[in-house]
């Protein structure tokens, strides 16, 4: 039988039935390989903070209505039905290194799609090529999300991920500069030419070029797997507290994932309506309303930042209850003000909203245990809301205005309220031990599925 015990954060002993006869086995030190998944972050945000940007452009271009743009968020976020629950497989047959490298090539062949479709302005192209990029993107989230979560203590595990996910936020602050210069000229709309989409065409090769480099980088990466219930029994003896695995049927769970659901659905919409808005309601040009959406997610970014700093003195819970209350009581004033100055507020949103992904994570991932990769698979497949979201947000807006549709975040995040206060609690567990007996060079029980 194995048993672990902890000896600092970076680092633990394993002991084994034959550690008197060779010797004290360590397992791996998983702090710089953490630091390695942490920039994928990086990745998939910047791919995030060009799609809203991208919406409007092809507006513009291809003369499409509102409605056909948000296909685009169709797309992306439908592919987070489609691949999360295999790429939780490939996970768990592969390994994590191997999935990453998977998913970082299927981001390459999305981003060189755009070229073709570039060419011939195929707004189904573009959308094809979209899903493509998603579907590598779910693999790296369901990867990376569940890899920072577990390689560290329990109580921290909303703080590693608010960490890692700020590289997530200064991408798509990042990304927006990027497409106010590239889209747009960096000017007015009159500055743009009206039916070119090189631009596009030559930022997502640079793009591809960019994320094979790093799929490289990982080919000669040293990223060792994670026994997730060795860790928890690290914990367990270090701490004296009983630790238990929970169901994969656990309503924490399965709410959880609702509520990402809910609240990325109504994190997108509100980015997918941003440039309407600020058009609309604040009477901005396409240019202008591109920064201001950056600053926007650079609030969201301080928001993560900030938040990081809070969760060193409150519980989770009860940030995400704050901080989505905030959200909240700001989209009210959305709705029910139509200044020019009004679409400021959504900036203020977006500061909200900046903790509400990762802490949901981790307070839906809790102690899953050796069911953790097909937990998260779970949670990751909520981010799918940010297909369903956008599209009615935007009938709203083409039906009555843009000020009332924002009640359709409103109302997704009064979901994520309640779960904050309530939902995140009920977790059922498995009357069945962490560890299992087995010798060191075999497969524990990992490979079944506790319910």
């Amino acid at each position: 039988m194995h048993f672990l015990k902890k000896k600092n954060e970076d680092k633990v002993e394993t002991f084994s039935m034959n550690d008197e006869e060779n010797g004290l086995v360590k397992t791996p030190n998983y702090f710089i390989p953490a630091a390695l998944v942490t920039t994928l972050f990086f990745l998939w945000g910047f791919s995030y903070g060009l799609l809203d940007t991208l919406n409007k452009h092809f507006r513009n271009v291809l003369g499409i209505s509102t409605t056909t743009s948000t296909y685009m968020q169709v797309a992306y976020f439908g592919a987070y039905i489609v691949f999360s629950v295999p790429s939780s497989y490939i996970c768990k047959k592969f390994g994590y290194k191997r999935t990453i490298i998977f998913g970082l090539c299927l981001y390459v062949i999305g981003a060189l799609g755009f070229y073709p479709s570039a060419t011939y302005l195929s707004f189904g192209g573009f959308v094809g090529s979209l899903f493509v990029i998603a579907c590598g993107i779910c693999t790296l989230e369901t990867c990376a999300n569940s890899y920072i979560t577990i390689v560290g203590e329990r109580k921290n595990a909303s703080l590693r991920i608010n960490i890692a996910q700020s590289f997530n936020g200064v991408a798509s602050v990042l990304a927006p500069i990027v497409a106010s210069f590239a889209f747009f000229g960096g000017g007015t709309e009159e500055d743009i030419a009206g039916d070119d989409l090189d631009s596009v065409k030559w930022t997502y090769i640079g793009i591809a070029c960019g994320v094979f480099f790093v799929a490289i980088l990982f080919c000669f990466a040293h990223i060792p797997e994670v026994n997730e219930e060795a860790l928890m029994a690290a914990e367990s003896k270090e701490s004296g507290e009983l630790i238990r695995r929970a169901s994969l049927m656990s309503p924490h769970l399965i709410l959880g994932a609702i509520a990402q659901f809910l609240y990325v659905g109504g994190q997108v919409a509100v980015a997918s309506l941003f440039l309407f808005h600020s058009s609309e309601i604040g009477h901005f040009s396409d240019s202008r309303g591109s920064i201001l959406l950056s600053v926007a997610l650079g609030c969201f970014t301080i928001g993560r930042f900030v938040g990081i700093g809070l969760l060193k003195k409150f519980r989770p819970e009860h940030l995400l209850a704050a901080f989505t209350s905030g959200a909240i009581i700001t989209l009210i004033f959305v709705i029910t003000m139509k200044t020019s100055t009004t679409t400021y507020a959504l900036l203020v949103v977006m500061f909200f909203e900046s903790i509400l992904f990762p802490t949901i994570f981790s307070l839906g991932t809790k102690d899953l245990g050796r069911n953790h990769k097909r937990g998260s698979a779970f949670i990751i497949m909520g981010t799918s809301g940010g297909a369903l979201l956008p599209p009615i947000q935007a009938v709203v807006h083409e039906q009555v205005n843009v000020s009332v549709s924002f009640v359709v975040p409103l109302a997704a995040f009064a979901f994520v309220l309640f779960y904050s206060l309530v939902g995140y609690r009920w977790i059922r567990y498995v009357d069945e031990p962490i560890i299992k007996v087995s010798p060191p060079e075999t497969k524990t029980a990992d490979d079944s599925v506790a319910y």
